[in-house]
């Protein structure tokens, strides 16, 4: 992916699900100008039963965060944002990362 106004060139090597405290952190690795990096948030259930996702971001962060979620209101987003359903859905179709955070949300959804 690629983000030329700000000549940010980075490539997703891997997306993965970690639990703690039976929430889903999602652990985004990739690589950008030929450094390893990663970033990660964790989901919740915010007031008024919404999943929520709070990110700190970098121009370089959002456009890794857009390029995953099709979300390109991300791009060139610095601080912090906030992600959604929408989100959780999209990140949903990642392999190794959909069935359980799928099961995740469902069930915060019947509580």
């Amino acid at each position: 992916m690629e983000d030329a106004e700000r000549d940010i060139k980075a490539v997703i090597k891997d997306v993965k699900v970690k639990w703690e405290g039976g929430r889903p952190r999602i652990v985004v690795e990739y690589e950008a100008n030929g450094e390893a990096k990663s970033l990660s948030f964790i989901w919740g259930v915010a007031t008024g039963g919404k999943v929520i996702a709070g990110v700190k971001l970098s121009y370089e962060k959002a456009a890794v965060l857009a390029a995953l979620t099709g979300d390109d209101r991300l791009k060139g987003r610095k601080g912090v944002a906030a992600l959604y359903a929408k989100h959780l859905f999209a990140l949903a179709k990642i392999k190794g990362v959909g069935w359980g955070l799928l099961r995740w949300y469902t069930e915060a959804m019947a509580e």
